[in-house]
């Protein structure tokens, strides 16, 4: 299998957006979003972008393939070239592919310099009197003809996936009872949710849980702004005091997310450019659908015996908790059966008679004497 169809598969499975059975696995992955603080879509947007640039910065910096294509879209968008410094050992890998971008921008500049001469001051007027439209300047040209980013058609079809996920299992116990425990959609999730499930019989309870979260919201805002004048400033302040940034992760989502090149349009996706040949001249063969349905299959049960295996754990270390605290108590019981005993003996000694003593009216051993003498019949 050649380096192109390798990047594209593992772009695909980061993002699971391929097949009906990777929602889910987005199914366990909302699960674990829900607790993270801020959107969970964006959450899950954020760390799919992280895994991919990871990957791509440890086998992918040399691929030609991959390096056309940032040719073509010159690099990576503002939001996820900014997520490369967060990358373990990344530097290397961005040295080498910008250094190269550097190269094909100046190429492109030197280029175009010399044909942009200077225009005069009459000629400026005569162009806004005559209403003259040039052809743009090759540069912008240039510009204007990159492509998207490599990543972001990846992004909006798993936040499709995503939201597609919690339109079908928000009427779920477990999954609902989740979503309803976490921060919600952001207002720009929330409507493309509503844009895909517009006839849906979910979307209904999703709005109605965020029409309840957010009116909970404006209340905090409100009591954020109270606790700044000084007549209660005195005053505990609590969950309010980071309502402003909620509602600002509310309003635009996280911070990138929504960056120039994702827009409200859909992005153009990209390409699906066949396999270069093999070394031997005959093509790469790629797996057919059978087998990526296969595959997302082993990944779908691997899941979830990853979760079980986390359940076991979890209830593995409830139930060492509860055998110490067994054994806890059956030592203190023990303890307490000792003292018991050493104060029952304590006490026996206290009341018995000292040796060598005889009882007033008893006999030598200390028994009751026998009534009627020593001729007294038994």
């Amino acid at each position: 299998m050649s380096r192109l169809r390798e990047l594209a598969q593992d772009v695909r499975m980061i993002f699971r957006t391929r097949h009906a059975s990777s929602k889910f696995i987005a199914y366990f992955q909302l699960l674990d979003a829900f607790k993270e603080a801020g959107c969970p879509v964006c959450t899950r947007l954020e760390r799919g972008a992280l895994k991919a640039l990871d990957g791509l910065m440890y086998e992918q910096v040399n691929d030609p393939f991959t390096r056309d294509r940032l040719v073509e879209s010159h690099g990576f968008c503002s939001w996820h070239a900014w997520m490369l410094p967060s990358v373990r050992n990344s530097a290397s890998g961005v040295a080498i592919i910008y250094r190269h971008l550097l190269q094909e921008t100046l190429d492109h500049l030197h280029a175009v310099s010399a044909g942009v001469p200077p225009r005069g001051r009459w000629h400026r007027v005569w162009e806004r009197i005559v209403g003259s439209r040039k052809d743009p300047l090759p540069l912008l040209a240039w510009r204007k003809k990159k492509s998207r980013c490599y990543l972001c058609a990846f992004a909006r079809r798993s936040e499709q996936d995503d939201l597609r996920t919690i339109l079908e299992f928000i009427g779920e116990a477990e999954f609902g009872e989740a979503f309803t425990r976490s921060a919600g959609l952001c207002l720009p999730h929330l409507c493309a949710a509503t844009a895909i499930g517009r006839d849906h019989a979910n979307l209904q309870t999703l709005l109605a849980i965020h029409v309840r979260r957010w009116r909970d919201l404006v209340w905090e805002l409100e009591e954020f702004a109270r606790k700044f004048d000084y007549r209660y400033a005195d005053e505990v302040k609590g969950r309010e005091s980071s309502s402003w940034h909620r509602a600002l992760d509310v309003l635009v989502g996280r911070a990138g997310v929504f960056g120039p090149e994702r827009e409200d349009g859909p992005v153009n996706q990209a390409p699906e450019v066949a396999a270069p040949a093999s070394a031997e001249g005959r093509p790469a063969q790629a797996p057919g659908a059978e087998d990526l349905v296969e595959i997302q299959s082993l990944r779908f049960e691997n899941e979830k015996l990853l979760r079980r295996k986390g359940e076991l754990l979890a209830q593995q270390a409830e139930d060492h908790r509860a055998r110490l605290a067994l054994e806890f108590q059956v030592l203190k019981l023990t303890s307490d059966l000792k003292a018991m005993a050493v104060e029952l003996a304590a006490a026996s000694r206290g009341k018995s008679v000292p040796a060598g003593a005889t009882p007033r009216g008893g006999g030598s051993d200390g028994q009751p004497p026998i009534q009627g003498g020593e001729h007294a019949q038994i």
